[in-house]
């Protein structure tokens, strides 16, 4: 159940989080009730407090979090998120504060790698947190609040990666809105999805790794195909392409 808190939480669907959730574990779900302010149950629903969201680029940290361990989870380097966050040496942090894990704007994403790998000609874009799942066309423009996702195009039959290690958590067509889906769980916070697809290729349960063939590209009725792709932290949907590697021209 506590997947379906995850992709339940913030901007999904309501008919979708229980497709999901029946998909998922088959537990009973509340029927939707709307209060006076129009936050709808569903959204309120959870088994311990929801924190506010926190803008793509930065993280929450959580009860046990160290700084070293977060650099690894973002793959960043440890002297990297101290200096984005004007920490000294390996300073503690706090369950609750917010961390910047990716590079300023201003800033070069060169930050993220040692010297010595920037000294053998390595791009920054190779410590993205996630890899790419398909090769294409990006729309639409991911908006906060909007949008869950962004879509990849390509050809019918086009491999679809995992775009990092982890498990699959949902496989199946239960869930219209996405046709042939697959979820996978990376780690305590962050899942990927990857819907629209023609043929799927894992099974639920099963340990996928980085690069991965998962599934096969489907196309809609016109035969226009594309992947929809979604990264979510802690349930809540986060702009993919603050995670991944700059696609070569």
């Amino acid at each position: 159940m506590k997947i379906v808190r995850q992709w339940c939480k913030a901007g999904t669907p309501v008919l979708l989080c229980v497709a999901t959730a029946a998909a998922l574990g088959g537990c009973a779900i509340a029927p939707r009730r709307t209060s006076p302010s129009g936050v709808s149950d569903m959204d309120s629903m959870t088994t311990e407090s929801t924190p506010p969201s926190v803008a793509a680029g930065f993280y929450r940290v959580n009860p046990g979090d160290t700084l070293s361990g977060i650099a690894t989870s973002f793959r960043r380097s440890t002297q990297s998120i101290a200096s984005w966050n004007r920490l000294s040496g390996p300073a503690p942090v706090f369950a609750g504060q917010v961390l910047r894990v990716a590079p300023p704007m201003a800033s070069t994403s060169a930050d993220a790698l040692p010297k010595s790998r920037m000294d053998d000609g390595i791009e920054a874009a190779d410590t993205a947190r996630f890899a790419w799942p398909a090769r294409g066309l990006v729309t639409p423009v991911f908006v906060a609040g909007r949008s869950s996702g962004i879509e990849i195009g390509g050809s019918a039959g086009d491999p679809v990666k995992a775009a990092e290690a982890g498990r699959v958590v949902y496989a199946g067509g239960r869930i219209k809105a996405y046709g042939l889906l697959i979820i996978i769980k990376h780690d305590s916070h962050f899942l990927t999805v990857y819907g629209n697809n023609r043929r799927l290729l894992v099974k639920e349960g099963e340990a996928v790794t980085r690069g991965q063939t998962i599934a096969e590209m489907g196309a809609d009725t016109s035969a226009v195909a594309s992947l929809r792709f979604e990264i979510r932290t802690d349930g809540r949907p986060v702009d993919p392409l603050d995670f991944l590697p700059k696609q070569p021209g």
